[in-house]
């Protein structure tokens, strides 16, 4: 988790599930939002059983993670955060629900001093199936410097390295894991 000066300034962490359809659409999407900032791109495959793999384009600022099996988002998000290098560290869903050109300005907020930012769905983007079908929501509860913020999975995350420093460390200490639905 410690920032070198070799490390990018954004990660993007992106958890996907048989998205394979989506794939492309997303890396190219990303790779025109992110022009011209320094970043690193974290895919974790959550197990699909599609060729959502195969579908992620090699590149050098990117890397994948895949898991044998699904093991949840909230578990492909933390392998996400742990690999994580950059200063600055987003979330943002596999499933096109979220646009990936509101990164820079997000990302901005981070650099005038706030440790979390939270971007959330004003439309859905009904370009899949899987959009178009309603999806049981979890909130996450985020603890960063003694403060609390509480977001929807469906929220993209832009986290500081030490708000996330925070938390992975607080997560350890808590018997019920890191997500907890309410």
């Amino acid at each position: 988790m410690t920032h070198t000066t070799d490390s990018p300034v954004v990660s993007v962490i992106v958890p996907v599930y048989n998205e394979e359809e989506n794939i492309p659409i997303l890396q190219a999407e990303l790779r025109a939002a992110l022009r011209g900032i320094d970043h690193e791109l974290i895919f974790v495959d959550d197990g699909s059983a599609d060729r959502t793999a195969q579908r992620i384009e090699a590149a050098p600022n990117l890397r994948m993670i895949r898991f044998e099996r699904n093991a949840g988002q909230s578990a492909a998000i933390y392998a996400g955060l742990q690999a994580a290098r950059g200063a600055i560290l987003v979330l943002i869903d596999g499933d096109l629900q979220n646009d990936p050109a509101d990164i820079p300005k997000l990302v901005g907020e981070i650099s005038y001093g706030a440790d979390l930012v939270c971007g959330y769905r004003a439309q859905r983007r009904l370009r899949t199936p899987f959009a178009a079908g309603t999806r049981k929501t979890a909130c996450a509860t985020l603890v960063a410097r003694s403060r609390r913020c509480d977001a929807s999975a469906s929220a993209r995350c832009f986290l500081s390295r030490e708000c996330i420093a925070s938390f992975l460390r607080w997560s350890k200490t808590q018997d019920t894991g890191w997500w907890k639905s309410r």
